[in-house]
C-alpha cells in the first residue's frame, strides 16, 4: 500500500473538522479559523491546503457523498439483482452512520441549504442527486415496463428523499427503521415480483 502524503492527511483532517464544525455551528459559523482550531492547526495551514472556504466545503460535501455511496455499495452483494440493488439503496439511505450522528445529519441539512447559493455546493448537490436517481433507475428499468420507469423512479426517490430529510432533523433510532420499512414496502407494492 502506498504511503499517503502529509498534504493528503492534513486535507482529510481538515475535511473531517469542517464536517464537524458545520454540524455544530452551521455554514456561517464554519470559518476557516474555527475549522483550523478544531483540526488542531493554524488558520495559515488551512489556507495553505485550500484556496478558499468554498473549496474546503465542496470537498467536505464530496466526502459525505462518497461515504454514503460506499455504504450503499457495501450493503449490496457482488453482482446484485435489481431488487437487491434497490434494497441496498433503501437500507443505506437510512444507515445510522449518516443520520445517527447528529453532526453529520445537520451537516447534510446545511449543505442542502448552501446548495441554494454556493455554486460549488450546488453543483455537487445536483451530482449527488443525479447519481442517486441513476442508481435507482438502473435497477427499476430491469423490473418494470419502459413506460412505467420514470414514475416508478420518481416515486421511490421522492419517498426516500422525504424520509431522509425528515430524519436529518430530529429522529429516534426507530424512525430510521420505520423509514426503511415504509420505503421498502412501497417498492414491493409498486413493483410486481419484488418481495420483502
Amino acid at each position: 500500500m502506498a504511503k499517503r502524503s502529509i498534504k493528503a492527511m492534513r486535507r482529510d483532517e481538515l475535511v473531517d473538522a469542517a464536517i464537524a464544525v458545520v454540524g455544530e455551528e452551521g455554514m456561517s459559523g464554519a470559518t476557516m479559523a474555527v475549522i483550523a482550531r478544531r483540526a488542531g492547526m493554524s488558520a495559515g495551514l488551512v489556507n495553505h491546503y485550500f484556496d478558499s472556504k468554498e473549496e474546503l466545503m465542496a470537498l467536505a460535501m464530496r466526502n459525505l457523498s462518497n461515504l454514503f455511496r460506499q455504504d450503499i455499495l457495501k450493503l449490496a452483494p457482488a453482482d446484485p439483482t435489481p431488487a437487491q440493488r434497490l434494497k441496498a439503496i433503501v437500507d443505506g439511505s437510512f444507515a445510522p452512520q449518516h443520520l445517527g450522528v447528529p453532526k453529520r445529519a445537520v451537516t447534510w441539512m446545511q449543505f442542502m441549504i448552501a446548495a441554494q447559493t454556493e455554486p460549488r455546493i450546488k453543483h455537487l448537490y445536483h451530482l449527488t442527486g443525479a447519481r442517486f436517481v441513476s442508481n435507482i433507475r438502473y435497477a427499476v428499468k430491469r423490473l418494470v415496463p419502459a413506460d412505467q420507469v420514470d414514475d416508478t423512479v420518481d416515486g421511490i426517490a421522492a419517498l426516500i428523499d422525504g424520509f431522509f430529510w425528515q430524519s436529518a432533523g430530529e429522529y429516534e433510532e426507530e424512525d430510521l427503521e420505520r423509514a426503511r420499512r415504509i420505503c421498502w414496502r412501497y417498492i414491493c407494492l409498486l413493483i410486481p415480483g419484488v418481495e420483502g
